[in-house]
């Protein structure tokens, strides 16, 4: 029994071998004639046009991202114009100029102490007393 075991092991193995192989060689048939096909058809005249279409698609497509891109530097250039026209405007500047007043008046601000603010009050008051004064003579006259 052992013997008739092993002599039908042989035979399957020997079957799934020459299956194998069998399968490698359709395979290998398929790819042969797959890459025959495409030779022929690459050399038919509908490929050599579909080959010119896309020659000349991709040119317009790279045509376009140079355009796209020429586009962008000029805006970019646009801008940065634009942005110097302001820059130099009488608006700025005068904008500029009244913000450093600003800056300054509030620095002066910061640095007048109470005492010289008494003193200055005190200027303040006594011009407006002499102004005051003088208006009543003029006007009592």
């Amino acid at each position: 029994m052992a013997k008739k075991a092993s002599k039908q092991m042989k035979e399957v193995r020997k079957q799934v071998r020459a299956t194998a192989r069998g399968a490698g060689d359709v395979g290998k048939k398929v790819v042969d004639t797959a890459r025959q096909t495409a030779r022929e058809v690459s050399k038919t005249r509908d490929a050599k046009r579909a080959r010119k279409q896309v020659k000349s698609a991709s040119k317009a497509v790279k045509a376009a991202a140079g355009a796209a891109t020429t586009l962008a530097k000029t805006a970019a250039k646009r801008g940065q114009e634009g942005a110097k026209k302001v820059a130099g405007s009488k608006e700025v500047k005068t904008t500029k100029v009244s913000a450093r007043k600003a800056a300054d008046a509030t620095k002066k601000a910061a640095k007048t102490t109470t005492k010289t603010a008494r003193a200055r009050s005190s200027e303040a008051t006594k011009k407006a007393r002499t102004k005051v004064g003088e208006a009543r003579k003029k006007v009592a006259k």
